[in-house]
């Protein structure tokens, strides 16, 4: 029994990998008119950054009074740094949806 479960999830986990990787768009495969979608997309993802950035750093301030745990610390970090990770991807996707354009226009 557990073999035939294992071998129908291996069977199937190539078809999950390709419907996760097809999500349509793409860096650089955005229409030309997503342009300001993109950048307010970056704007949104700063705001978000900064935010999360100064929810980390007032548990940081009252974990150094003892009203708050590392733990909540630890994931206010981790929120800070995922955050990050998303505007870095906004960024990369933006310029290279600007690239394509000014290379279009040579």
């Amino acid at each position: 029994m557990k073999r035939v479960l294992c071998t129908s999830l291996l069977c199937l986990l190539p078809s999950c990998v390709a419907a996760i990787g097809n999500t349509g768009y793409g860096a650089g495969s955005y229409p030309k008119a997503a342009l300001p979608l993109l950048q307010q997309r970056v704007d949104a993802a700063q705001r978000i950054l900064d935010l999360r950035q100064q929810h980390a750093d007032g548990l940081l301030a009252m974990q150094g009074s003892g009203v708050v745990d590392t733990g909540a610390v630890t994931e206010a970090q981790i929120a800070v740094e995922e955050a990050r990770l998303v505007l870095l991807q906004c960024r990369a996707e933006l310029s290279a949806l600007q690239e394509r354009e000014h290379g279009d226009d040579d």
